[in-house]
């Protein structure tokens, strides 16, 4: 380069070695190397900007993939929600059909929300701002979701506490004399008749059932047998005590017995056979039922089969 602030280059030919000498301003070689370098440089951004881009589309192409999931599992979880709703709602129909049945009150459809309702939370809030049907759609399902267990929650409380009922209530049922002892016809009522032997007016605390020996005898509720033996007047005869119901039963003049004392035994079981023993005028089952310890009516128990629940 000389002082003249030019700069000079020499082309030589390779096949005449003839030399040529190219003079150049300084600013224009100035001006060359800026406009590189910016390209250079532009070169650079441009690929930096295609590189996010790619990246921007290849995280929008997962985003779509995790949103058809997303929505994917959402549709399950409605679907699953919707089942598990249907089948709660049976249950809470056969819950207040039983409820009735057993003379229970039934659940009110206040307390069966379970709290369901009451302002909304801050997900729902930001999600009504969002306008986004799939963030939507989530916080709907999570909120069925979390309803349908507070809904199993009180309805597991409230089928325990029926059920609980009901077992009490069968075991009184259970422990209450409800059928025939035996089969035969009454030959003599509760209350006071004519002796048969002493003549005169007295009562008598059971009923009669008249029939051939060894005609089979069933206890008529569940209990525990009380006493087996001869007891006088009464022959042969065996008295079930129906446990804490108040209730007992006693089966007399029979020929022979069935069971011993202490066994338990359950409604319908057989406990001995129609006979004639101790003060009898021909072969009969006395049939009590005292309640209490005080004597009651056995017409008064004794229900149709079809009552009968077992």
């Amino acid at each position: 380069m000389k002082p003249g602030g030019k700069w000079s280059f020499y082309l030589v030919s390779l096949h005449t070695s003839e030399v040529r000498r190219i003079r150049i301003p300084r600013i224009v070689v100035l001006l060359f190397c800026i406009i590189a370098l910016a390209s250079f440089i532009g070169s650079l951004r441009s690929i930096k900007l295609l590189c996010t881009y790619g990246y921007a589309r290849f995280g929008l192409y997962n985003e779509q993939i995790e949103n058809r999931e997303l929505k994917e599992k959402l549709k399950f979880l409605n679907k699953f929600a919707a089942d598990y709703s249907n089948r709660i709602q049976s249950l809470v129909a056969f819950e207040d059909k039983a409820r009735l049945k057993f003379g229970m009150n039934t659940i009110s459809d206040d307390i069966r929300q379970a709290g369901v309702g009451g302002p909304p939370s801050l997900e729902q809030i930001v999600s009504s701002w969002m306008e986004d049907p799939a963030v939507k759609n989530a916080l709907q399902v999570e909120k069925t979701v979390k309803s349908l267990l507070r809904q199993v929650t009180l309805q597991d409380s409230t089928f325990s506490r029926m059920s609980n009922h009901i077992a009490m209530q069968y075991d009184r049922w259970a422990q209450r004399p409800s059928i025939w002892p035996c089969r035969g016809r009454i030959t003599s009522g509760f209350g006071y008749r004519q002796h048969p032997f002493i003549g005169g007016r007295y009562f008598h605390e059971g009923i009669d059932i008249a029939n051939h020996i060894w005609t089979p005898i069933f206890v008529t509720a569940d209990g525990i047998v009380n006493y087996v033996g001869y007891r006088g007047n009464y022959g042969t005869s065996v008295i079930v005590n129906h446990r804490g119901s108040g209730y007992k039963t006693v089966y007399a003049h029979l020929v022979q017995s069935a069971v011993v004392e202490g066994q338990v035994v359950k409604r319908g079981e057989l406990i001995g056979y129609l006979g004639s023993s101790g003060r009898s005028t021909g072969p009969h089952l006395h049939y009590e039922v005292r309640k209490f310890n005080r004597f009651d009516n056995p017409m008064k128990y004794i229900l149709p089969m079809d009552f009968i629940i077992d």
